[in-house]
């Protein structure tokens, strides 16, 4: 972009062009804008709004100049010169089977082959699961008591760890793997019974496994708490909600994410409430990204990060309804931006650039507009929430939208639709905890399951 330079004009034409205008040329600007109010308004869908694309019947055809999707001169599938995964022959096996030699003379020449030394010729390799070592196994733990002799009391050593309850409990491994089945697989309650008892000869009820997702929730206490303290003095946070049917009644779980943390809130609330019900003291350190909801109006943060795929979609519904050159513009201006963001820049070019853009847009939003317009209405959401739409460019690390959100909070829905709705406030919460482990863990690179293992363990994870 070219320092001082404004790429982009309106639509409207100004006194001095209208003065040029003949009088059939003039006669068909009148009715073209007539035309352009009176229109009916396309329906909304997931290409020009924030409607998901789940909920739609049939999917919208695309105009071809609407799409958020650059086209790229890359062929699909896989690019030349990435790494392949394969399976592949392991130096160690387990077990080798020697195949007999059962050839007693040449094929070729029928010589006589019982006297010649065999040579190894081929080795094939079969991976497979030993299930004789997935039965389900029963420790007793034995404590002991002594009688005083001198008063005659029973004095017991009852040095039994935490995780061991009265009677007989479900250990950490049966807690994981059925935290691991309903949070990460979404696999409802009655399928985690089919699958305990057919692979496990594990007989175990809906109640238990509610009762062993509210444990497990209870133990990843302390790795959620790590998790909030670490967002809570990041540079970078990514907020999202979602709605969600709590015993058939709306409730919402919220994201609050970056690029190596995840915690998800389930509340009744969609107000700002939650976010310092959440975070005490907000975000001050941090540049907060969200897609503009009323609830982020208040935030405390060092600054902020408006969507831009919300503003794009936005923008293509104003295109459809008013087909104007300053939606075109506005829309433009931002993939631009979006664009040059990719480049390699110092920090002074990236404060010069932003500079740059914020003239550019602050000169189309002074554009005068066609009164209660979709163009009109986008220009005046604009105006307010100027001063977010180009944070990202100061710093490569800042994200031009929420997609990152909407990807921690997506899994919600998911659930929701294998195994329905939560019946209680509580699942919900104890939902929104474990996944948090598990989505930090996803990012972490490390192994969800394990570290479901260890936090239900008692062991520090993050």
């Amino acid at each position: 972009m070219n320092n001082g330079k404004i790429k982009y004009q309106f639509s409207i034409k100004s006194e001095s062009e209208l003065e040029q205008l003949s009088h059939e040329e003039l006669l068909k600007y009148i009715k073209d804008l007539q035309k352009n109010i009176t229109q009916e308004k396309p329906p909304k869908n997931s290409n020009n709004s924030s409607i998901p694309s789940s909920t739609e019947i049939t999917n919208p055809k695309a105009k071809k100049n609407q799409s958020l999707r650059e086209k790229s001169d890359k062929k699909s599938g896989g690019q030349k010169g990435r790494e392949g995964v394969t399976l592949k022959q392991s130096a160690t096996p387990d077990e080798i089977v020697l195949l007999s030699y059962t050839l007693s003379s040449c094929k070729k020449c029928g010589f006589d082959l019982s006297g010649v030394i065999v040579n190894l010729k081929e080795k094939r390799q079969v991976l497979d699961l030993e299930l004789s070592s997935l039965n389900k196994k029963i420790i007793e733990y034995q404590s002991f008591s002594k009688i005083c002799p001198s008063c005659g009391h029973e004095n017991h050593d009852n040095s039994f760890a935490a995780s061991v309850t009265p009677n007989i409990s479900y250990g950490s491994s049966i807690t994981a793997i059925v935290s691991y089945l309903s949070v990460s697989q979404y696999i409802s309650h009655k399928r985690i019974i089919s699958l305990l008892k057919n692979l496990f000869q594990l007989h175990i009820s809906e109640g238990t496994i509610t009762t062993l997702l509210a444990k497990a929730s209870r133990l990843s206490q302390k790795e959620l708490e790590t998790i909030k303290e670490t967002l809570q003095k990041a540079s970078i946070v990514g907020i999202d909600e979602t709605g969600c049917k709590i015993d058939a009644k709306k409730h919402w779980h919220w994201a609050f994410q970056n690029s190596e943390n995840t915690l998800i809130v389930a509340n009744k609330s969609r107000g700002t409430a939650v976010i310092y019900d959440t975070f005490e003291n907000g975000f001050v350190n941090a540049c907060v990204v969200h897609d503009n909801y009323s609830s982020y109006s208040s935030l405390q943060c060092e600054n902020e990060q408006l969507c831009l795929a919300h503003k794009l979609r936005d923008l293509n519904f104003a295109i459809e309804c008013d087909n104007t050159k300053l939606a075109k513009g506005l829309k433009a201006l931002l993939k631009e931006a979006i664009k040059d963001d990719k480049e390699e820049l110092t920090q002074t070019a990236r404060v010069v650039l932003k500079a740059q853009y914020d003239k550019s847009l602050e000169h189309l939003l002074s554009m005068p507009t066609v009164p209660k317009s979709e163009t009109q209405k986008q220009v005046n959401s604009l105006t307010k929430s100027k001063d977010k739409i180009f944070t990202f460019l100061l710093d490569e690390n800042i994200p031009p939208d929420n997609n990152a959100s909407e990807r921690a909070i997506r899994n919600v829905k998911v659930k929701q639709k294998v195994s329905g709705q939560f019946k209680s406030l509580a699942g919900a919460q104890n939902y929104a905890t474990l996944r948090s482990i598990i989505d930090t863990s996803r990012k972490r690179g490390l192994n969800e399951f394990e570290s479901l293992v260890k936090v239900i363990q008692g062991d520090s994870v993050f």
